[in-house]
C-alpha cells in the first residue's frame, strides 16, 4: 500500500543493447507488477509529501500540488485513464488497481490531477519511476488541451495521456531531452505511428507532418518492445485463436499484440486494403488516416494498423475492394475476398512452388518447405521479379481467350500485352469492349478482314467465302465487332489452342 508519504520499491534498469528500446527505456521500472494509481481531489500536507529532496517540498511554494489551479480529473477523463493504463496493461505483465479514494494512508502509485504550469504550451507531465514520493505522478497543466479536452481514443488528449502514462511506468522520450541523453531513435524510427512516445508526427519514409486525422490508440510497436523489456510480455491476452475484425463504421490506429492461438484478420469493408501479417508490419485497414503535412496537404496516408514483433498473425480475410496482401514466415491462408486481389512475396518466381486446388492455389517457398500458405480468392500473385495472374476464370482468362484470338496463340506469352488487357478489365472495361480494342489494334476495319483474321486463329487456315459468310453477314446486320471477337474467343477451339486448363493450374505472366 502506497502513501503520500511512502515510495513502492523501484528497481534500476540495464540497457537491452537495442537502440529501438534502450531510446526509450529509462533508469528504473517498478518493482511490482501490481500497480496501483488513483486520482486526488485534496491538496492539502496530509496528502501531499513537503520533504524538499524526494516531495512536492513546502506548501508556501507554488508547485504542483500547492498551486491554486489544483483541481481532479472529470469522472469521464478517469474511465478514459483507465483505459489507457489497460492498453499497457495488454502488452506487458502488469496489473493496475484503481483506489478509488485516496485518504492520508493509501493512496496509488501513479497520480493523476491537474495544476498549472508557467509554460502554457505543456499539456501535461509525468515523474518516471524513482525514490521519490512524486514518482509516476501525472500533472494536467490548467485550462490547456488535457483539461478541456474529454480524454478520448483517436483524439489528441488520448494520444498524450498514453505517453504520459509510458513515462510513469518507466518510459522516456525517444529524442534527446539533455546533452547527456545520447541514445536516440533515429529520425525515421522518432514518430508517433513508431510509438506513442515521441513528438512527431510522420509518415513511414519519415517526411514530418503537422498532426494525424486520428491518433494511436494503443502503444505502438517500439513502445511495445520496450514495456515488455522493462515488465516482460502479456502471455495470456488473445492466447486463443482470435479475429481481428476491422470494417467501415470506425476507424483504427493501433498495434495488435496476440499472445498465441491461430488468429485472423478479418476486414469486411469495402476500401483498397494492404494487410501485412509480418511482425512490425505496416496495414492501412478501413478508412484511411492522413498526415498534414507543412503545406496542409492532407492526402498522404500513413499506416494505421501494425502487429507487434513476437505477435503471429496467421491468416487474412479481405473485404470487398481489391487488396494487397503479405503473408508471413508461418503458414498462412490469405483469402481476398471480392475484388481482384494480389498476394505480395519478397522472394523471386523461381523461389516458390505453385499448386492449383479445387478451393484457389497452395504456394510454398522452396527455401522454407514448411511454410504453405492457402491462397484462396487470390487474383494476382507479385514477386520481386515478375507477376502472375491466377484468375483463369476471370479477367485472366478473358485476356487470355481475346490475345489467342486476335493475335494468335503464341501471344499469351507476352506478359506486356496481358498486362495491358488486366488493365482495361481490372479498371472496368467489359470484355465486348476488350475484343473491340484488341481488334482495333490490328488496325482491321472491314468486316471480311476480321472475320478470316478470327478464323485463322482457331483453325489455323483462312476460312472459305462460304465459311466465313455467316460472321460476316451478322456484323453486317449489326453485331458490334466486339461481340463477335468474345463469340470467337470463347469457342472451345480457341480455349484448346491457348490451353486455358493448363493456364488454369500455372497462372499467366503479366507486367
Amino acid at each position: 500500500m502506497t502513501t503520500p508519504f511512502t515510495i513502492s520499491n523501484v528497481t534500476s534498469v540495464v540497457s537491452a543493447g537495442v537502440n529501438s528500446i534502450d531510446s526509450l527505456i529509462g533508469g528504473a521500472k517498478w518493482a511490482d507488477s501490481s500497480i496501483s494509481y488513483s486520482f486526488p481531489s485534496i491538496n492539502n500536507t496530509f496528502f501531499w509529501s513537503t520533504n524538499a529532496n524526494i516531495g512536492y517540498g513546502s506548501q508556501i511554494g507554488s508547485g504542483e500540488p500547492w498551486n491554486e489551479a489544483f483541481g481532479s480529473i472529470s469522472s469521464a477523463n478517469q474511465t478514459h485513464f483507465g483505459q489507457a493504463l489497460q492498453q499497457w496493461s495488454n502488452v506487458a505483465d502488469i496489473s493496475f488497481e484503481l483506489v478509488e479514494e485516496e485518504t492520508p494512508s493509501n493512496v496509488g502509485d501513479i497520480r493523476v490531477a491537474i495544476t498549472d504550469h508557467v509554460n502554457d504550451t505543456f499539456v501535461a507531465w509525468a515523474y518516471l519511476p524513482a525514490s521519490a514520493n512524486q514518482a509516476g505522478d501525472i500533472w494536467i497543466n490548467d485550462g490547456n488541451l488535457l483539461d478541456t479536452q474529454e480524454w478520448e481514443p483517436g483524439n489528441t488528449s488520448f494520444q498524450a495521456i498514453l505517453h504520459e502514462a509510458g513515462h510513469a511506468l518507466g518510459l522516456e522520450h525517444p529524442f534527446s531531452d539533455s546533452p547527456a541523453d545520447t541514445t536516440t531513435l533515429t529520425e525515421v524510427q522518432d514518430s508517433l505511428i513508431h510509438t506513442v512516445m515521441s513528438y512527431s508526427y510522420r509518415d513511414v519514409a519519415g517526411v514530418t507532418g503537422l498532426d494525424y486525422s486520428y491518433h494511436p490508440t494503443t502503444p505502438m510497436v517500439l513502445d511495445i518492445a520496450a514495456i515488455q523489456y522493462l515488465y516482460g510480455a502479456n502471455t495470456t491476452y488473445h492466447a486463443d485463436d482470435d479475429v481481428y475484425t476491422f470494417d467501415d463504421a470506425n476507424t483504427y490506429h493501433e498495434t495488435i499484440w496476440d499472445a498465441g492461438g491461430s488468429d485472423t484478420i478479418q476486414y469486411t469493408g469495402t476500401a483498397a486494403t494492404t494487410i501485412d501479417l509480418n511482425p512490425a508490419g505496416a496495414s492501412y485497414i478501413g478508412n484511411p488516416i492522413y498526415m498534414l503535412t507543412e503545406d496542409f496537404n492532407t492526402n498522404l496516408p500513413i499506416p494505421n494498423v501494425w502487429i507487434a514483433e513476437g505477435a503471429i498473425i496467421e491468416n487474412v480475410i479481405g473485404g470487398q475492394g481489391n487488396d494487397l496482401l503479405i503473408g508471413n514466415e508461418s503458414s498462412n491462408v490469405l483469402d481476398g475476398g471480392a475484388g481482384i486481389d494480389t498476394v505480395q512475396l519478397d522472394a523471386q518466381q523461381d523461389d516458390y512452388s505453385l499448386d492449383k486446388t479445387s478451393e484457389g492455389f497452395t504456394i510454398i517457398a522452396n527455401t522454407l518447405l514448411a511454410n504453405e500458405d492457402t491462397l484462396t480468392n487470390i487474383e494476382r500473385l507479385q514477386f520481386e521479379d515478375s507477376n502472375l495472374a491466377l484468375d483463369l476464370a476471370g479477367h485472366a482468362g478473358q485476356t487470355a481467350k481475346i490475345l489467342g484470338v486476335v493475335f494468335g496463340a503464341s501471344s499469351v506469352t507476352n506478359a506486356e500485352f496481358v498486362g495491358i488487357g488486366l488493365t482495361e478489365l481490372d479498371n472496368g472495361m467489359s470484355y465486348e469492349q476488350l475484343g473491340e480494342l484488341a481488334i482495333n489494334v490490328t488496325g482491321l476495319t472491314n468486316h471480311d478482314e476480321i472475320v478470316s483474321l478470327l478464323w485463322k486463329n482457331i483453325f489455323g487456315a483462312a476460312p472459305s467465302a462460304e465459311e466465313k459468310a455467316p460472321y460476316i453477314e451478322l456484323l453486317n446486320d449489326g453485331m458490334s465487332v466486339g461481340a463477335l471477337t468474345v463469340a470467337a474467343a470463347d469457342s472451345s477451339f480457341n480455349t484448346e489452342n491457348i490451353d486455358l486448363v493448363g493456364l488454369a493450374e500455372t497462372g499467366i505472366g503479366f507486367i
